[in-house]
């Protein structure tokens, strides 16, 4: 039997990496996780290191060389973006491996339809719709980034959430997602939200899930998200 090769393919979202390793051709395959990135937040280079960092470790516990890495990544929609990571990745990772950089949203599309016809939302750190239709054509809403668009996604919720609780805090409506903001994140005053959101760079999509909970019994959060499921409706149209 041949010496086994490595191979990975890793889902680069905003909030996390999900890698698999596969080596060749014994079949054996395991999965681990790492931080997200997005490329347009923290440029190629910031980003290659540290899938750089992931990809050496599986390599390292599968005891076997690398062949290939294929990786779907947040921020990744232009050809010159994915080559500039592409080249950044050339400079962490042995001579030889096939880099194949791909949008995190093409490797959606074809992980839910296995290359067929279809319509994908997705919606995670950030949001996109994508569809491809039978004869192979693509079609995009969405996928602006957290600063144009991205409604529905975790960055726009949590976003979303803080504002109504700097709102209630100048005096704007109740909502219980300052008690709940204040319980998990111990965002207890003004100056601690101000601090966490422009200096300590909190990552606003952790406030999602409180939006989530708060919204079956909670008016302020019930409408973040009411707004933010017909934006993605609107997306889907």
């Amino acid at each position: 039997m041949p010496h086994p090769r490595l191979y990975l393919g890793l889902d680069v979202g905003g909030t996390k990496t999900a890698l698999c390793a596969a080596r060749h051709p014994d079949g054996g395959i395991t999965r681990t996780q790492g931080a997200g990135a997005n490329l347009q937040r923290r440029g190629p280079d910031a980003t290659a290191a540290d899938l750089a960092t992931l990809i050496h470790e599986a390599a390292e516990a599968a005891s076997a060389p690398l062949a290939a890495v294929c990786l779907g990544v947040a921020g990744a929609g232009r050809p010159e973006d994915r080559d500039a990571l592409t080249d950044a990745l050339r400079r962490h990772l042995p001579p030889g491996v096939v880099i194949d950089v791909r949008p995190d949203s093409e490797i959606a599309l074809e992980a839910a339809f296995d290359g067929g016809s279809g319509l994908l939302v997705i919606a995670g750190t950030g949001s996109i719709v994508l569809a491809r239709t039978r004869t192979g054509a693509f079609a995009r809403s969405g996928g602006w980034g957290y600063l144009l668009g991205d409604q529905g996604g975790g960055y726009q919720l949590g976003l979303q959430a803080l504002q109504a609780v700097a709102d209630q805090f100048d005096g704007g409506p109740a909502t219980a997602l300052t008690s709940a903001v204040a319980q998990a994140f111990g965002l207890t005053s003004p100056e601690a939200l101000i601090r966490a959101v422009y200096r300590d760079g909190f990552a606003l999509q952790q406030v999602a899930p409180l939006v989530l909970e708060a919204a079956a019994s909670d008016a302020v959060a019930a409408a973040i998200l009411q707004r933010n499921v017909e934006a993605l409706a609107q997306r889907v149209a």
